[in-house]
Formats: C-alpha cells, sequence, structure tokens
C-alpha cells in the first residue's frame, strides 16, 4: 500500500465513523498530500512518461489537469520552454535517485477497462453517458434530489446527495444546488440506483455496460 493509499483510507476510515474533522487535520492532511505528490508521485510520473516524451525533438510544455472520477486532460502550450524553480519540485534530483533504486513507489499496475451505466425508466426513456458519473447525476436530477435526499444514503461516509461541500471527497452539482458524490466505482453507482428506484418505487433498469 503506497502512502498516498494509507492517507486516504485513514480519511475514509475516520469519515465512516462519523467523526468532524477539525479544520487543523484538514489543513495538515492536504499538506501531507501535497508533500507526498510533489516528492514522490510526480518524480514516479516523470520517469515513466520520460522514454515517450523523449521521442521529441523540440522542447515543450505538457499540462496534465486530474480530477477524480473524469478524464485525465494532457494539453499542449505553444511554449517552447517552461522551468519549474528548483526549489519548487527538484525533479531532476528525484529522477536520478529513481533510477538508481530501481523501484517505485507507486506499484506499475493495469488500468481496468471504463465502464458505463444505462438506466432505462418506465416509460422507455433512457439515460447514459460517456462516464458513469454524469449518469448518476443526470438520473438524480431527474428524479429529483430532493427526493434521493431523505433516503439519507451514505456512501464512505459522505451523503450520497447534500447541500454540504464535502472537504474530501470528488462531488458534482445538480438542479437545486445539491451535491452529488460521484467518487465511487461503476459497481457502487449501480447499487446506488438499484437502492434509490427500490426506495422511492421507480421500477428503474439499472446495467453496467462497457
Amino acid at each position: 500500500m503506497t502512502k498516498l493509499e494509507k492517507l486516504y483510507n485513514s480519511i475514509q476510515s475516520l469519515k465512516e465513523l462519523g467523526v468532524q474533522l477539525p479544520d487543523e487535520l484538514i489543513e495538515e492532511t492536504n499538506r501531507v498530500e501535497e508533500e507526498i505528490i510533489k516528492n514522490e508521485v510526480i518524480p514516479a510520473l516523470s520517469n515513466t512518461i520520460e522514454p515517450v516524451i523523449q521521442q521529441i525533438q523540440r522542447e515543450l510544455l505538457l499540462i496534465v489537469e486530474y480530477v477524480p472520477d473524469e478524464p485525465l486532460q494532457v494539453k499542449m502550450t505553444r511554449k517552447r520552454s517552461f522551468k519549474f524553480a528548483e526549489e519548487e519540485y527538484k525533479l531532476e534530483a528525484k529522477k536520478k535517485q529513481f533510477k538508481k533504486e530501481h523501484t517505485y513507489t507507486i506499484s506499475p499496475h493495469t488500468k481496468s477497462k471504463k465502464t458505463n451505466l444505462v438506466v432505462s425508466f418506465p416509460d422507455g426513456s433512457t439515460i447514459t453517458n460517456r462516464f458513469a458519473y454524469q449518469t448518476l447525476c443526470e438520473v438524480i436530477d431527474k428524479v429529483g434530489a430532493e427526493n434521493v435526499t431523505p433516503l439519507g444514503l451514505v456512501v464512505s461516509g459522505v451523503e450520497l446527495v447534500s447541500l454540504k461541500e464535502d472537504d474530501f471527497y470528488s462531488q458534482h452539482k445538480v438542479k437545486g444546488g445539491y451535491l452529488v458524490m460521484t467518487q465511487t466505482s461503476t459497481q457502487v453507482k449501480k447499487n446506488l440506483l438499484d437502492e434509490i428506484s427500490r426506495r422511492l418505487n421507480l421500477n428503474l433498469t439499472v446495467e453496467i455496460s462497457k
């Protein structure tokens, strides 16, 4: 288990126990998270992409935008060069250290194949999107977030639908200012929709597609 996984699991365990995290702990957690990303994740990522990048015979700046449960965005700017301050990341030193040790803090893994949701209503209408979280949010929108909230569904210690923004997990806004906790697997999203359908007597058919 990596340091990040240990950190996230610790936070999740506290939330599942109903512990209200104080501002000081949240701030310290964010600091530790940033340190791990800066000192371990970024150097490991740099080593992973370096063989591919070395095929390019020009200077360039790549911007990586990552939001949990959303597709990774990698963009190239028209700038010829952009140097991070040495005190900011010290990537070169970290890269050399990783090469000498021939190991990574982050274990290599095979990314699981993307899955999606298809939700069918009794009237014959269907909701499906490119990503499962979009389908979850759209179904909740159609059903009415105000109807789902009273069900009290909780995921990883966080309410599935709430008006309160969580300080740790990813949420997406739907109508009425409600927030939907979307940082779950496709299977969990299906289970949640099945539960919503059962308790609200919606007779939905929820399927996982690939």
